[in-house]
């Protein structure tokens, strides 16, 4: 019978390539809902473009009043172009589901089609003119556009947003533009912050120190970047950091002693959509338990926002930016941190590691990052001088959580399948040879997973030294993972010390051992192959998505080669109960006489399945162990 592990991992492989299929079947994405900007059609399972967008929306004017004409453009880079499009220009906040405001016109002497979208009847008093977005109507590449935008009355401050559809797959939605002014008073106040230009890589290593991942980036297309420049009292920062398009997110840069969280001091870049703000936030991150400890930035009995009091006497200057899906800070910092609070450190001190994450935000507050290899915090390889003007990169590795993962692949891919196809299909082959007066499947069996329970054993102590002991994940199914490990230790330790009081062949109690036997190997293993493809999914271990489809490759394969034996057994059960019972009544008719066991029937093939599964199962161990051990 085809173990239950068999039977989830076909379904688990079998529904990846159902959804991989589908998705291949595509509908024409168009543009775009008037509500949320989306796209609609799109094909299953695609999302927004996260990366910065190469296309932009340029006001050329900063103020507006009744009678202005605003220029807006529609500007591709990068040799880039955009199929479709939406244009509309709405109050300041954006809220989506608002509908837009004034009118937009596409200049004369341009070869495109645009339609209204979002069409309405402005219901104010004395301002009965309709308002509306604008939407492509043509499928042409567009590198640019121009328009003029009419104010129908005073809307207070606006923002322009566009959706931009490159093609079926790609697309940008909601991207935004600069604040077009109402000077009228009593507007709402405008971010304190509203642009921080983009931070200049090529003063790296000659007039400001710099951490850039990856190495070499120009700003716009790093996963982090980290610049500074120190005076003896002061230092100044620029952090910077990729983000997804919602609407509070944060980057974060830690200074830390080690490679791991706990005891740093925490600079955050933070995006507060209830006031449009992006600003610097401190905190520290506790050891025990292991937590992020904010430092309380304004006085809590102020009365509103705009009179909001700053408690951060050694930050002497800040402001960020939030464009493009790009988050961007510059701050300037007393080094006497610890001058101000015992939990923090002294930007005098040596060099330190730096550690970097990101995530979402609650009105400026992080939200505690994730385990994945997206969002685990990375951490420099070395440690950075903040005092120099270095020119750094490249993450740190964690070899142990490296060698955890090589040592259950080793023990649980290969030791472990090869011994459960040896009990199961192989006990009646070579029935006639021993060596040390043991059958070869049982010393095969036994040597496998005395394999296992080895490497088992050394692999955990190796993750509780990395993890500094037992650890939990936040979230499932990761948080699931230390659980089933500890069930999957207790299994095979409880196996051994059945072996040690096994009974004799001849004992009424050897089925119930066998039983126990069987149970407690069976869970092992039913939990082992999920096991790893969670354990997989571990920022520490660093491999690559795509690795997960050759382990479901070999799910697949194991499932197909024990499919096959089971099919083969059950057509050869019938002549080898025969050969079986010839042989017993000769050793019955002939007591004295030597009669050597029947060799199956069947058994070139199973020989045949043994040998291709032991080769490819090898060579997938190797490939995993290579891909986890140099990624």
């Amino acid at each position: 019978m085809v173990p239950a592990l068999g039977l989830v991992s076909l379904a688990w492989a079998v529904s990846c390539l159902v959804l991989t299929s589908d998705a291949a079947v595509q509908d024409l994405t168009q543009c775009c809902k008037c509500d949320s900007l989306m796209p609609t059609d799109t094909p299953d399972g695609r999302q927004p473009q996260v990366m910065p967008s190469p296309f932009r929306i340029q006001v050329q004017e900063e103020q507006y009043g009744l009678g202005s004409e605003i220029h807006v453009n529609l500007v591709a880079t990068e040799g880039r172009a955009f199929r479709s499009f939406i244009l509309g220009a709405y109050p300041y906040p954006y809220i989506r589901g608002k509908k837009p405001v004034g009118q937009l016109t596409l200049l004369d002497g341009q070869d495109f089609e645009v339609g209204r979208e979002c069409d309405q009847t402005e219901g104010q008093p004395g301002a009965q003119a309709s308002a509306f977005a604008v939407v492509s109507r043509d499928e042409k590449p567009k590198t640019k556009l121009m328009f003029v935008w009419t104010p129908n009355r005073r809307h207070g401050h606006i923002e322009f947003r566009a959706t931009f559809i490159e093609n079926d797959d790609t697309y940008w939605v909601s991207e935004k533009s600069a604040i077009l002014e109402d000077p009228t008073p009593g507007n709402r106040p405008l971010p304190r912050s509203r642009y921080t230009p983009p931070i200049i890589t090529s003063e790296c290593g000659t007039y400001k120190g710099c951490f850039r991942e990856p190495a070499g980036c120009e700003e716009a297309q790093c996963l982090y970047i980290l610049t500074w420049r120190s005076t003896p009292e002061n230092t100044v920062f620029e952090l910077g950091g990729l983000a997804d398009g919602a609407a509070d997110r944060y980057v974060a840069v830690g200074l830390s002693d080690d490679t791991y969280m706990g005891g740093d001091t925490v600079f955050t870049c933070a995006h507060n959509s209830a006031t449009e703000s992006t600003e610097v936030y401190l905190s520290y991150n506790q050891d025990d338990p292991k937590k992020n400890v904010p430092v309380p930035k304004y006085e809590e009995d102020a009365p509103s926002y705009s009179s909001r009091r700053s408690k951060y006497g050694f930050l002497l200057e800040e402001k960020g930016s939030y464009e493009n899906a790009r988050l961007r800070c510059k701050f300037t910092v007393r080094r006497d941190l610890d001058q101000y609070y015992d939990e923090l450190k002294s930007l005098r001190g040596g060099p330190q590691h730096l550690l970097f994450a990101h995530g979402f935000a609650k009105k400026g507050s992080p939200s505690r990052h994730g385990l994945s290899v997206e969002e685990l915090p990375l951490a420099s390889a070395s440690r950075v001088d903040i005092a120099s003007t270095g020119d750094y990169n490249d993450r740190a590795r964690y070899s142990l959580a490296k060698a955890h993962g090589c040592l259950m692949i080793l023990a649980w891919v290969l030791f472990a399948s090869i011994g459960l196809l040896l009990t199961k299909y192989y006990k009646p082959m070579w029935p006639n040879q021993r060596m040390f007066e043991h059958k070869y499947w049982f010393l095969g069996h036994f040597n496998c997973m005395a394999m296992v329970f080895i490497i088992t054993i050394i692999a955990i102590i190796l993750i509780f030294v990395e993890a500094g002991g037992y650890s939990e994940a936040p979230d499932l199914p990761q948080k699931a993972h230390p659980i089933l490990g500890i069930i999957i230790l207790v299994c095979i330790i409880i196996n051994p010390v059945l072996a040690l009081i096994r009974p004799s062949e001849d004992s009424s109690c050897r089925p119930v051992f066998n039983w126990f036997h069987w149970a407690f190997g069976t869970i092992a293993n039913v939990l082992a192959i999920p096991q790893i493809f969670i354990g997989m999914d571990f920022g520490k271990v660093m491999v690559p998505w795509w690795a997960t489809w050759i382990l479901v490759i070999w799910v697949i394969f194991h499932i197909v080669v024990e499919l096959s034996l089971e099919i083969h057994q059950c057509c050869t059960y019938k002549k080898n109960k025969e050969r079986r019972k010839k042989w017993e009544q000769l050793k019955r008719e002939y007591p004295k006489q030597h009669h050597p066991e029947p060799e199956p029937a069947g058994r070139r093939f199973k020989r045949f399945m043994l040998f291709l599964h032991v080769g490819f199962t090898v060579l997938i161990t190797l490939i995993m162990i290579i891909i986890i051990a140099v990624s």
